[in-house]
């Protein structure tokens, strides 16, 4: 089993050290583990929610000393989460820098408004859902379609808080699916989602079907923000890929893509 989605402290909202985070997953029987912090935003946007500038850097050199420091007994692997569309803070060297082994691209934000940030909830007050939607769809099209990453973060994120469409969005998650296959971009299997108010991982089980049938390749990540929460909830996330008919997952390495047997 893998977990690609961890933070650390840097991004402002997370607790513990990366050796932490670590050991907690050797405890927990994994092989393979990947670290993507929060790309750098804005200075505006960034108190609590991202790294500067200035500390990406030091992140990329101290998961390449924890990859030294664990080699012989779990494989570390190195990401960012990065928002979509880009920031300017973003420095797009990252993108082509060859010590990063994946990016996740996430979308947390429509119109300048993050939706899903619990200090931002009045913004669903008198909100046109469907629109929402649409919106953040029209988003994640665009991020796959652009070809910079290598994962897509929480899918169906747009949900965290509860609030369904009245539209059925099948057709749309259908087309970003067959993108998502024809660029080679997989998707997480997140399992932060049960955590919060919708109580669902992300994606849905008709989302995971819809992936399967268009042959979207699929990874695990926790969203893990301390050490107790590496895995979390994995088990049933297995279970629920492999009623879709999924039998294998991907890691990453050197931005390059490998299958990992269930």
């Amino acid at each position: 089993m893998v977990d690609y989605h961890m933070h650390t402290p840097l991004c402002g909202h997370a607790s513990g050290s990366a050796d932490e985070y670590v050991e907690s997953a050797i405890a927990g029987g994994f092989r393979e583990i990947g670290f993507s912090d929060h790309a750098p935003m804005p200075e505006g946007l960034r108190k609590g929610i991202s790294m500067s500038p200035d500390e990406a850097e030091g992140y990329v050199s101290s998961i390449e000393a924890i990859k030294q420091e664990y080699g012989g007994k779990i494989k570390v692997r190195l990401g960012f989460e990065v928002d979509f569309p880009l920031f300017e803070s973003f420095d797009e060297k990252y993108l082509t820098d060859a010590r990063i082994d994946y990016l996740i691209g996430s979308c947390h934000f429509v119109d300048g408004w993050a939706f899903d940030h619990p200090a931002h909830i009045d913004g669903y007050n008198g909100r046109d859902i469907d629109d929402l939607y649409d919106r953040y769809y029209s988003q994640l099209e665009g991020l796959v379609e652009s070809g910079l990453f290598d994962i897509v973060g929480h899918f169906d994120l747009v949900k965290k808080f509860g609030y369904r469409p009245k539209k059925d969005f099948s057709r749309t998650i259908e087309k970003i699916a067959g993108i998502a296959a024809a660029k080679k971009v997989a998707v997480e299997i997140n399992t932060n989602g049960i955590s919060h108010p919708v109580r669902e991982i992300y994606p849905s089980d008709k989302i995971i079907g819809i992936l399967f049938d268009r042959n979207v390749a699929v990874t695990f990540g926790s969203d893990a923000h301390s050490p107790d929460r590496v895995g979390y909830r994995f088990t049933e996330a297995a279970e629920k890929i492999r009623r879709a008919g999924y039998r294998k997952i991907c890691g990453f390495s050197g931005r390059k893509r490998y299958d990992i047997v269930l």
